[in-house]
């Protein structure tokens, strides 16, 4: 397999040159985000070089300034188990050491030079694994890690003080499942379950296909669904961590799930996603400090299923490759954008 792409006649990498892998279905609908105040600085998109290999329902992560895409529906595929690399130094995608399981849907996270990898599904989102690996950078090379011990996939995770929270996810229904990965020790820990309901949402603790960040110490939960798009929801719930308590911030305008999310300039960005017979290019930036949201510059291609839920952030840009401009899991893209505030 090569490492880097060299040549237009090299099937794999198809994606690069052959503008019909990516284009938008004629029909599809795009609607408008919520009526809320405008920013006063929206921000920009600038497309990037495109993936070799159209992806969606991925794991996407930044790890030694460079953007990995892992797994996902590619090539008529639901479990790939491609891994390829994007340098904004040079402008150039690579592919390195594919993950050892191949799957969708997967969650992942970094630490330093590492790439955790936990669960996800082997079919079109059903069938979830409790496979979990972490990939060193450095060396090219993956290493199996303790399994999950209840396995399922849509999970959204982030780091906070070292450790690993993974939150909800979807095992045959959605789940409110809160649980800690040391990497250290390598043992998982199970919190209370997510405290993610209110009296008009009993049950949206339940949720997969959402995003989640770290902003200020605490870990952010926006949006998702229960069991499918058609129970999706704006709810956006926040855990302390010195409390071990959850607590309840300003909804997300425009509710929606299988979105990204990004922390990036004091803001909490939010973009994409879907809801049934809709793709959204919606981008919305919630504002810790005032509790409020606005909306910023939209997306240049409405699509979901840019999985992980935490996009790659590199210094002030947040990089959004591959994802699907359609519902569902039959169309994947070889988009790549980024975003700042300028």
């Amino acid at each position: 397999m090569p490492d880097t792409y060299k040549s237009q006649e090299d099937p794999l990498f198809s994606g690069l040159f052959d503008p019909t892998i990516t284009s938008i279905p004629e029909g599809v609908s795009q609607p408008n985000p919520d009526p809320v105040p405008q920013a006063a600085n929206m921000g920009v998109w600038k497309e990037e070089p495109r993936m070799p290999i159209a992806t969606a329902e991925m794991g996407v992560v930044a790890c030694n300034g460079k953007v990995h895409v892992i797994g996902g529906y590619a090539r008529g595929k639901a479990n790939s188990d491609y891994h390829q690399v994007f340098d904004p130094a040079t402008g150039e995608w690579t592919l390195k050491a594919p993950i050892p399981y191949a799957c969708n849907h997967l969650c992942m996270t970094v630490i330093g030079s590492k790439i955790y990898s936990f669960g996800g599904f082997i079919e079109q989102n059903r069938c979830p694994h409790s496979n979990c690996f972490v990939y060193d950078a450095d060396a090219d090379e993956w290493e199996r890690i303790p399994n999950l011990l209840r396995p399922r996939g849509a999970i959204s995770s982030v780091v906070l003080d070292g450790k690993i929270h993974l939150l909800g996810g979807r095992n045959v229904r959605s789940v409110d499942w809160h649980e800690i990965y040391d990497p250290v020790t390598r043992t998982y820990e199970f919190l209370n379950e997510m405290r993610g309901s209110t009296p008009t949402q009993p049950f949206a603790g339940q949720r997969c296909h959402m995003g989640a960040v770290v902003a200020d110490g605490k870990i952010h939960c926006i949006g998702g669904r229960k069991d499918s798009y058609d129970f999706n929801t704006g709810l956006h719930s926040v855990f302390d961590p010195e409390m071990r308590t959850w607590s309840f911030r300003g909804g997300m305008p425009t509710i929606r799930s299988g979105h990204c999310a990004a922390y990036v300039d004091g803001k909490i960005l939010a973009f994409g996603g879907e809801a049934r017979g809709l793709v959204f290019e919606a981008n919305e930036a919630y504002d810790p400090a005032t509790d409020s949201w606005e909306v910023v510059a939209p997306m240049p291609v409405p699509r979901h299923g840019l999985h992980g839920q935490t996009a790659a952030v590199i210094g002030n840009k947040v990089y959004v490759p591959g994802g699907a401009p359609i519902t569902g899991g039959s169309v994947q893209g070889a988009y790549h954008d980024s975003f700042t505030f300028g």
